[in-house]
């Protein structure tokens, strides 16, 4: 079973997470009991589940290309949408993943990521 929860209430943290806890099942077995906050996660299996979402949402072909796009020349909201659309992810994807890189900073561009909220 995989449960998840609007922690941070965006889509690149949704989707990351998913393929994250995905990684556990399909890599580390069904008995594997990953509880964020819990004391003694293996380093090297959260490693690879990272590793594996990561790669799932955007490819290392590509995040070789958003790296050279980031890094040498001006990167605008435009870039980064046309890039999404290319590899088949949502902006905000990309813009989450740019930033957990350090390739941008935290604060720009957020506007590309999906908002969630919990409807009552």
């Amino acid at each position: 079973m995989l449960v998840l929860s609007l922690r941070y209430k965006t889509n690149d943290h949704f989707w990351f997470t998913f393929f994250h806890e995905a990684a556990h099942i399909l890599k580390h077995g069904k008995k594997l009991l990953a509880i964020e906050g819990v004391e003694g996660m293996d380093a090297k299996l959260e490693g690879e589940a990272d590793r594996f979402a990561r790669d799932v949402l955007i490819p290392r072909r590509e995040a070789q290309e958003l790296y050279d796009m980031s890094n040498f020349r001006f990167c605008s909201k435009k870039m980064v949408s046309e890039f999404a659309e290319k590899i088949g992810v949502a902006p905000g994807i990309v813009v989450g993943r740019m930033q957990n890189e350090g390739w941008l900073p935290w604060s720009h561009m957020n506007a590309l990521k999906v908002k969630y909220e919990w409807i009552e």
